[in-house]
């Protein structure tokens, strides 16, 4: 049985950039008004550093995982619970690669779209197209597109058998 893992994470450069700006300057305006850290004039400062650092934290440790097994093909965001999808071959049509515009076609990365088509990604421009029965589409994000594609192909045959 052959097994398809990857493990994806927000590590854009630009996206540390911003981090780093927005701490920056609340870190040097925490400075200014506290007289060298030592007497807080404005804990406003020091509460939006707080409030900006969980959300910045938070995305820096999620994950996209996505399995390809014997079964079918599992995605999740970790550490969110409800994002996890399961698409068993027997309720996909078709299952393909293919290159695609983050911006344009979702909106951007993370977890994408409303109605019949949706996307989880976190980079890049190549993903793992999912098309179901009912013909509502699921876009996989993936850096790993040969790994992914040659295990696909070793399950498509259990998509193509599949009566409609």
């Amino acid at each position: 049985m052959r097994v398809f893992v990857e493990k994806q994470r927000f590590n854009q450069w630009w996206l540390y950039a911003i981090y780093i700006l927005v701490l920056v300057v609340l870190i040097a305006g925490i400075y200014k008004n506290s007289d060298g850290f030592t007497n807080f004039h404005s804990p406003v400062l020091v509460l939006m550093l707080l409030v900006a650092s969980i959300p910045m934290g938070f995305i820096l440790y999620m994950q996209l995982e996505t399995r390809i097994d014997n079964e079918g093909i599992t995605v999740k965001f970790i550490p969110l619970g409800f994002s996890k999808k399961f698409f068993s071959w027997k309720e996909i049509d078709k299952c393909f690669l293919r290159k695609y515009k983050p911006l344009v076609e979702y909106g951007g990365y993370g977890i994408r779209g409303i109605g019949r088509k949706k996307a989880y990604n976190v980079s890049g421009n190549i993903g793992i197209q999912i098309v179901t029965r009912d013909n509502k589409s699921f876009l996989i994000g993936t850096m790993q597109p040969e790994e992914a594609q040659a295990v696909i192909k070793t399950y498509e045959h259990k998509i193509i058998t599949q009566p409609n």
